[in-house]
């Protein structure tokens, strides 16, 4: 009696249901060659692979270890710490592809032309969060030459197998009848590209990790607030945390002064990248700000205004001249966009810019960028209500908010989670991260506001807030 097949998908492993951090598997031997100050290690494993690429139909990582060996390369004793760091490496990399992930089912092949073992593959795959059974399938060449294709379709109907590579990946399954699907999403964004291209690969790197560990459904709103989150905000919340240095240096200042609420994401990630360097979230509005009294000024003064640099994201300068000209105190703030073209401000902006109160400095002025809407408000949420005002106790200041967000609470909850997750990499990749810091590329980051004001999706989300009609891509 013939055994009935069952039907499957078919899914390649590396790129398509994790990624390496790194990008690929030269830069896991160049992080163990790093690691053990091994120069050279990293072209003479990969020419150790190639050469018995040559000359064995199959092999694995134990056998390419032993070409080390046996050349002279590298000790017994060594090869097993290498081969051992190396392993080790491919789990400190492994990030989720997500999106694939979810399409995994129960009894589903997983096929890869892979030297490492099954049994550490599987491991990976469980170590990405993949808890679903599956049917692997390892070889070396097999998916290249399709050697594997005939054999897999005797036990299982495959209904279509998704997989990065044009070639292993949909050109050979397609000759023995199997419909493919070409995955493409491991390769870096045009976002990704862009800041890689202008000096920041480790960010780049941090990005496209967080794109692809994207826990949502494709195509749902949350899906995108997370993808404009990784791409867009995250490298302009890192890129001003160098420029209000810089500020702050150029200052004299000691400190940097977070306002509320739309600092709330920008306030920790400075914290995260330089956690030495004094800085501070103050719970502050537009309103406060015009309208409060001796006691919000009184807050602000032992938050350490007078020597300290005020971050906000988007401001048009107005709320912090009135505080400064009202009190008499003189106030240093930066600010990511300048809102220089909104006719509704209550300060005009060439009065804000000349002030003897206020230090005013931007990265970004809203005027020059094509199109500009607020949408990055949308991205920068808190999740707390506006600063009302704050209660004096003694020495001590209780700021009082207002109940409920202004922001939708699922929104948040979405943004938030995205932002934990990017703060988690940023820390575990401090170093790298402010060993490249250098003068942010401002075209850059013009670029990635235009993408930002570009959202349908953030462009609707923010009319629920109530922004004002003068801001005409927003009402398109």
């Amino acid at each position: 009696m013939t055994e009935l097949r069952t039907t499957v998908n078919s899914f390649d492993l590396f790129d398509t249901l994790l990624a390496r951090k790194c990008v690929d598997s030269q830069g896991i031997f160049t992080i163990v060659e790093r690691a053990f100050g091994a120069s050279g290690f990293a072209a003479a494993r990969r020419a150790a692979e190639f050469r018995l690429a040559e000359i064995r139909p199959a092999f694995d990582i134990h056998d390419i270890y032993g070409v080390l060996v046996d050349t002279g390369t590298v000790t017994r004793a060594d090869a097993d710490r290498l081969l051992a760091a190396e392993i080790d490496a491919e789990f400190d990399n492994a990030v989720p592809v997500a999106e694939n992930l979810r399409r995994v089912r129960e009894g589903d092949l997983v096929v890869s032309d892979m030297y490492l073992p099954p049994e550490v593959l599987r491991r990976l795959l469980q170590h990405v969060g993949l808890r679903s059974h599956v049917n692997l399938y390892v070889s070396n060449l097999g998916k290249h030459f399709g050697r594997i294709w005939p054999e897999l379709a005797s036990r299982w109907i495959i209904a279509t197998h998704v997989g990065d590579n044009l070639h292993s990946d949909v050109e050979t399954p397609r000759r023995h009848g199997i419909p493919t699907i070409h995955y493409t999403g491991t390769q870096p964004s045009r976002a990704e590209s862009m800041v890689a291209g202008n000096g920041f690969p480790a960010l780049a790197r941090i990005m496209r990790s967080l794109r692809l560990r994207n826990p949502h459904d494709t195509g749902s709103p949350a899906h995108e607030l997370w993808r404009h989150g990784s791409q867009f905000n995250l490298p302009l919340l890192v890129f001003l945390a160098q420029m209000l240095r810089a500020r702050r240096d150029a200052a004299g200042v000691k400190k940097i002064l977070f306002s509320a609420r739309d600092c709330y994401l920008a306030a920790e990630i400075f914290s995260t990248l330089f956690p030495g360097e004094p800085s501070e979230y103050i719970h502050v509005s537009r309103e406060v700000l015009f309208s409060g009294g001796t006691a919000e000024r009184d807050y602000l003064l032992q938050r350490g205004l007078r020597d300290s640099v005020v971050c906000d994201i988007a401001a048009t300068g107005s709320s912090w001249h009135g505080f400064a000209h009202r009190h008499g105190i003189r106030v240093r703030l930066f600010t990511l966009i300048f809102i220089d073209n909104w006719p509704l401000a209550r300060v005009a902006p060439q009065e804000v810019v000349a002030s003897d109160k206020l230090d005013f400095s931007y990265a970004l002025r809203s005027s020059a960028l094509n199109p500009y809407s607020p949408a990055i408000e949308v991205l920068n949420p808190a999740p707390h209500g506006t600063a009302l005002g704050v209660d004096p106790t003694g020495s001590f200041f209780s700021p009082r908010l207002a109940r409920t967000s202004e922001f939708d609470p699922q929104l948040v909850a979405v943004l938030v989670q995205c932002h934990n997750a990017a703060i988690a990499m940023l820390r575990k990749d401090r170093a790298e991260l402010v060993a490249e810091m250098a003068a942010p590329p401002v075209a850059t980051m013009a670029s990635l506001v235009e993408a930002i004001s570009s959202s349908p999706l953030l462009n609707s989300l923010g009319k629920q807030l109530q922004w004002p009609p003068s801001f005409g891509p927003m009402m398109n």
